[in-house]
């Protein structure tokens, strides 16, 4: 892997990821999920002193900061007044937020020369040893369930739940490497390394079917479906765009009988039971607290589970969790940036392919395709402030919005091409064309 300057930057960016992703969580004692949060604090506070203030800072740095710190107090203090619990363990509650500065890490990185092909290859190497790790961990547990075959794990049970669990926190880290490297089968030019991205499409996809997350699959195969038919080139997007108002219609005439069919099919799934009594009690509380929510809470003081129960979590009831938790406040601004990092993600893999720079036109197919299924599983599960979608949805806004700024550079870069047999060194080629005059 290339190194780029400054080395530093390049080593905690790279246990930033890790971190975020979930590398080696199941060992506590390793503290990776915080560990990643102070690697991500400390390249911020780096970059942001090393590099000249001016209006770029301001506009890219300063600004993401500061709204950051306003919304983990602000929320932290709705939640301490509604409560009537201290501030300081709802603000230290929110630590998980810090992954958002991977944005402005992102375009001070941008800023001193750094390459898109530079974040791919940090992105792709700290999300394979991610899964590499969970893999080694999963086969050296006496309760493997890869060794076990103990496939399509819906219910956890107590011999194999854990493990379970553990692979299923890392779902959107399987899912974006079977996107890249199934895609990028195509563009493999050696043997080798063919064999290479089908065994790595083929062991994110087995994580995949372990645990089975129903939601995330069927929303992927919906964002390739609608890549594929209405996104794929900016002219078929235009004439989606002007059939919209019959799509939207069809869609409303489908809803009811869908939802008719999954009820009959999952009414009595534990899972959808759990959830549809969580629902009711997000929306009982967004009717009492419906502008901001009800906050953050906090394990150390009063946490959600402590005030409704041990199995409630506003991440399992998707933006009615978010309205639960943020109000009607923080769903506009979680749908307002969805449909802003859809746009400008879709503009930058356009641009991207058109010039048909492969790796990094795979690249960003795979992360759109995954924010894309972020957004289309929302109402299930919020993922962009949930889970590890943070930092990818931190990390992808960052590149879009260098992108609009004309600052990411190395955009339209491909792997030099091997020689063929007639092509010419360039001392023929100048030979035939003669010398310039003038």
């Amino acid at each position: 892997m290339r190194l780029r300057k400054p080395l530093v930057a390049q080593v905690l960016l790279i246990f930033g990821f890790l971190g975020a992703f979930g590398f080696l969580s199941n060992y506590v004692a390793l503290h990776s999920y915080e560990a990643g949060e102070a690697c991500v604090l400390i390249l911020f506070v780096y970059l942001a002193l090393t590099t000249r203030i001016n209006s770029r800072w301001a506009l890219y740095v300063l600004l993401p900061a500061l709204g950051l710190v306003i919304f983990v107090f602000s929320y932290a203090y709705i939640f301490a007044t509604r409560m009537g619990t201290s501030l300081l363990p709802s603000v230290l509650a929110q630590r998980y937020y810090l992954y958002v500065l991977l944005l402005p890490i992102t375009c001070m990185l941008c800023m001193r020369g750094w390459r898109l092909a530079d974040f791919r290859r940090i992105f792709i190497f700290a999300i394979s040893l991610t899964m590499i790790g969970r893999v080694a961990a999963d086969v050296t547990s006496p309760n493997s369930l890869l060794l076990s075959g103990s496939f399509f794990t819906l219910r956890l049970n107590e011999v194999y739940g854990e493990q379970a669990y553990l692979i299923r926190r890392l779902d959107s880290s399987a899912m974006f490497l079977a996107l890249y490297f199934g895609r990028g089968l195509t563009q493999a030019r050696s043997l080798s390394s063919r064999a290479f991205r089908l065994a790595a499409t083929v062991s994110a996809l087995t994580l995949l079917l372990i645990t089975v997350p129903r939601g995330l699959l069927a929303s992927v195969v919906i964002a390739i479906g609608l890549y594929a038919t209405f996104l794929l080139r900016p002219e078929r997007a235009k004439l989606s765009a002007i059939l919209l108002p019959l799509y939207v219609a069809v869609v409303s005439l489908s809803v009811s009988p869908l939802i008719d069919v999954f009820v009959r099919t999952f009414g009595e799934d534990p899972s959808y039971v759990s959830r549809a009594e969580e629902v009711r009690i997000a929306w009982r509380s967004i009717l009492q607290h419906p502008f901001l929510g009800l906050g953050q809470d906090s394990v150390q003081s009063v946490s959600f589970q402590d005030l409704f129960g041990i199995h409630f979590y506003p991440s399992d009831v998707g933006l009615l969790g978010v309205a639960f938790q943020f109000g009607f406040v923080g769903l506009l601004l979680y749908l307002s940036f969805s449909v802003w990092l859809f746009v400008n993600l879709l503009k930058l893999l356009w641009a991207c392919t058109n010039e048909g720079a492969a790796y990094n036109s795979v690249f960003l197919w795979a992360l759109f395709i995954l924010c894309l299924t972020f957004i289309i599983v929302s109402p299930q599960q919020a993922r962009f402030i949930f889970g590890n979608g943070l930092p990818i949805a931190a990390f992808s806004s960052g590149l879009a919005l260098m992108h609009k700024r004309g600052l990411l550079r190395g955009l339209y870069e491909s792997p030099p091409r091997a020689p063929e047999v007639g092509d010419q060194v360039p001392s023929q080629r100048a030979a035939r064309v003669g010398p310039k005059i003038g």
